[in-house]
């Protein structure tokens, strides 16, 4: 039996010892949701759809998985491990995965060639990613922040209607509750938001 209370109880004090850079959340697989997070930094909340649906892949894998790298809100760049739990039979009942935020150590490691942080990063495993579309979407804007040298923070209409017209491209609008998810990443109203979707579907992007 998976003892749920005692993994939440080392997210919360993994992400103690590691505060702030470190979120642990925790996703129950039999119902498919996050229901814990200890130092949420990645826009999600307990709740939320683990969006993690090749579980196949996963039950024939190992219990550790990682070090990986991954994209996170406001361009942050993440080291993440996924831990799983499995019952008496073997199957996956939970699922432990740590976003360490390397940002800084990153740009320290560009000034100090030679620096490493760590295991060097595996490949990303595309069993826990095929469905997410949060990770997209901050791929989006991490690409679009670098063309247009800004700071997703500081992303001004233009930027939000081009971050808009990608999504749309990789079949983003489509996913319940994307407009609010967009409407608290850049802090507009609901109304801008589409607004700015409006605006987003007369734009022609090359086939």
């Amino acid at each position: 039996m998976v003892d749920i209370a005692f993994i939440k109880a080392t997210a919360d004090g993994i992400a103690a010892l590691l505060f702030p850079d470190l979120e642990a959340v925790v996703h129950d697989v039999q119902s498919g949701r996050i229901v814990h997070i200890a130092n949420g930094f990645s826009r999600r909340k307990v709740g939320d759809e683990s969006l993690i649906t090749d579980l196949p892949e996963l039950a024939t894998g190992p219990d550790v998985v990682g070090p990986y790298e991954k994209t996170g809100p406001n361009s942050r760049q993440l080291r993440s491990i996924t831990m799983v739990a499995r019952d008496e039979r073997g199957e996956i009942r939970t699922l432990l995965c740590l976003n360490f935020d390397v940002t800084a150590l990153s740009q320290v490691q560009k000034l100090l060639s030679g620096f490493a942080v760590g295991q060097q990063s595996k490949a990303r495993p595309e069993a826990l990613f095929s469905s997410d579309w949060r990770e997209k979407l901050n791929e989006i804007i991490e690409a679009l922040a670098a063309t247009n040298n800004l700071r997703p923070g500081d992303f001004g209409r233009g930027e939000i209607i081009q971050v808009l017209v990608q999504a749309r491209v990789h079949g983003l609008l489509d996913v319940r509750n994307f407009a609010d998810y967009i409407g608290d990443y850049f802090k507009i109203s609901r109304a801008s938001v589409y607004n700015y979707l409006r605006a987003a579907a007369q734009v022609d992007v090359p086939q």
